[in-house]
């Protein structure tokens, strides 16, 4: 006999013409076990064929459709859904059984990055502009429901959310702003994770004011934030919820912050969102027409909002919020003696928060003393070179304000620049997310009042962009403004600018008046110009040089020595004018008097004893 025991071999017969019984049957098995092989494969190959997995890549056209028309692309007609219904209970979460959109199944592909291991098992995903085909190769399992919105208009422009002007004061109507469309939120259940495709045309300069990015933007914090399964909630009904996105540019730091991402594989980001943080950015108002706060209530001006009203800023992780406000020196002491009077300022106005000090190496061991004094609390720092200023020059390391971002140690801090006197507490603005500051022009933002949160990643951040984002006005105001597109506009009484730029009597009235009110109707002054401690006592030296006289204001600059006077002589002592800024003065008034300023503040007597000193 010589067959042999290969299964798919030949068999091959013997010499013999006829085979004994044995052979007989041994013959027979083989050709069985070779049949059940076939069997088997044919099995196989038709069950590979028809699961869902490989499904969609012979429906191609019924799958594609159905997810390219929703109404955060094309408008048409969608498909029917032949994928299996939506589960009534997928993984613990229960699902909403009024949604109308069914879900699609998602079977693993096994083709998913490192990163998304966390995803693998069978959850319910919710999907913002994003489709179920583009989400086979993050090998996850489960339920995907779209989650449908109306795209906002091409027409809507960045402009109409942050206009500027608004009325805010207002004085003939309330405020109308545009809204950006958002889901009805009702339809969805709830969701393990929300997965989001984030708008990024960079070939447009304007990329980062794309309201459809910060529309897409919205809808996946709002998703995130009403429907998001919460993870370590700790009984205080927070928690943080699970966001993926994918994004060519870095998603929107104020929503997405950097220091909750927990994995990044190319241009997907994974983030374990803090709900309440989150909420609380999103109660605010999409654009800066409508003031984050009126920080007056239905009584005037001199009744003060209750912030309490529109966040509960209680609590973080069980703990008090640490709260701070703080001002930055650096490169010279020019701004010394305006951070002393800031500092008393604070306290005058009934403040109890910490005062924080960033200074570097040129702050004098006399000079720190005097700050102490006034309530600051001192930390040197290392001071950081804008790369595109000019050596020499005051805005050569005013990007040292990005250490502000260092101070870890607080949840919130309500920066304050040296330049500025505050004439009433200013403690409600700790109620507001990072960005919240007051206008400048436009959709632009003054960096002189801002609400921040402190990160050690934001502040990589700004350090790794220093060199490729371009400053408008070559200082730390314009590189922030292209970082924190996206803010929140107080009204601007909080930072009221010194200047008179309609250079009519009206305005000069307007504002003269409230630089005099008691009890005060600003917030804070915020110096424009020559400073007032550069200056003698006796008037606003602005008005002597042409160029800065839309900066003069006796009222202002009397406001700002009723608390200098009110100072100890140990803080004093940093407030004395050099022998080179007195020539300065005496020349600035020769030459206002050839020009014959019929102000005549050129021959006002002086008397400041500083002038003798």
């Amino acid at each position: 006999m010589g067959v042999t025991g290969g299964a798919g071999e030949a068999v091959k017969p013997s010499s013999s013409s006829s085979l004994s019984p044995v052979a007989g049957l041994r013959a027979a098995a083989i050709v069985k076990l070779n049949a059940a092989f076939l069997a088997f494969f044919f099995l196989a190959y038709m069950a590979l064929l028809l699961h869902p997995k490989y499904s969609y890549l012979l429906d191609r056209g019924a799958a594609s459709s159905l997810v390219r028309c929703t109404a955060f692309r094309d408008a048409c007609t969608p498909a029917t859904t032949t994928t299996a219904q939506l589960s009534r209970k997928l993984g613990g979460v229960a699902a909403n059984k009024a949604v109308a959109a069914a879900a699609e199944r998602i079977v693993n592909a096994g083709r998913a990055p490192a990163m998304f291991d966390e995803l693998r098992g069978r959850l319910r995903m919710g999907l913002v502009n994003i489709g179920r085909d583009e989400l086979l190769a993050l090998g996850v399992e489960g339920d995907a429901v779209g989650v449908d919105f109306e795209r906002v208009s091409d027409m809507f422009r960045w402009s109409d959310l942050f206009p500027e002007w608004i009325d805010e004061e207002e004085d003939d109507e309330g405020p109308s702003c545009p809204e950006l469309p958002m889901p009805d939120f009702s339809r969805y259940g709830d969701v393990d994770v929300v997965v989001a495709s984030l708008p990024c045309n960079r070939s447009d300069a304007a990329w980062n004011r794309d309201v459809f990015r910060l529309q897409v933007h919205l809808v996946t914090a709002h998703m995130a934030a009403r429907k998001g399964l919460r993870h370590d909630a700790g009984g205080g009904g927070g928690g943080r919820v699970r966001v993926v996105v994918r994004s060519e540019c870095e998603p929107m730091m104020d929503l997405f912050r950097c220091d909750e991402a927990v994995r990044r594989d190319g241009e997907w980001w994974m983030y374990m969102v803090d709900v309440e943080r989150l909420e609380e950015k999103l109660r605010l108002p999409v654009g800066s027409c409508n003031l984050a706060l009126p920080l007056w209530g239905p009584g005037g001006i001199q009744e003060v909002f209750n912030v309490s009203e529109l966040t509960a800023a209680a609590a973080t992780a069980g703990r008090p919020r640490r709260e701070a406000y703080a001002t930055v020196l650096h490169s010279s002491d020019t701004y010394l003696c305006g951070a002393i009077v800031l500092a008393q300022s604070i306290r005058r106005a009934g403040s109890t928060r910490d005062l924080v000090l960033l200074h570097d190496h040129t702050v004098s061991k006399p000079a720190l003393a005097a700050l102490v004094a006034a309530g600051w609390t001192p930390r040197k720092i290392k001071r950081i070179r804008n790369p595109r200023a000019e050596r020499g020059t005051y805005n050569e390391y005013n990007y040292s304000k990005f250490r502000l971002w260092q101070l870890t140690d607080y949840d919130r801090v309500v920066f304050v620049d040296a330049d500025i006197l505050v004439l009433r507490d200013l403690d409600a603005l700790f109620g507001f997310p990072q960005l919240t500051a007051v206008g400048n022009d436009g959709s632009l933002f003054n960096s002189g009042v801002m609400v921040i949160e402190p990160s050690q990643c934001t502040f990589q951040s700004l350090i790794r962009q220093r060199r490729t984002i371009r400053s408008y006005n070559g200082g730390d105001q314009g590189f922030l403004n292209e970082v924190f597109v996206w803010w929140h506009r107080l009204p601007r009484r909080v930072n009221y600018l010194k200047n008179f730029w309609a250079n009519t009597t009206a305005e000069r009235a307007l504002k003269e008046r409230l630089f005099r009110a008691d009890p005060a109707e600003v917030w804070s002054i915020h110096y424009l110009g020559l400073k007032p401690w550069t200056c003698y006592r006796d008037y606003d030296c602005n008005w002597n040089i042409g160029d800065q006289r839309v900066y003069a204001s006796d009222a202002a600059h009397a406001r700002w020595w009723q608390v200098y006077d009110d100072m100890g002589e140990a803080m004093r002592s940093p407030c004395r004018l050099s022998e080179r800024r007195k020539i300065e003065i005496a020349w600035d008034r020769h030459l206002a008097e050839e020009a014959g300023f019929s102000d005549h503040h050129w021959k006002i007597n002086i008397t400041d004893p500083r002038k003798w000193e």
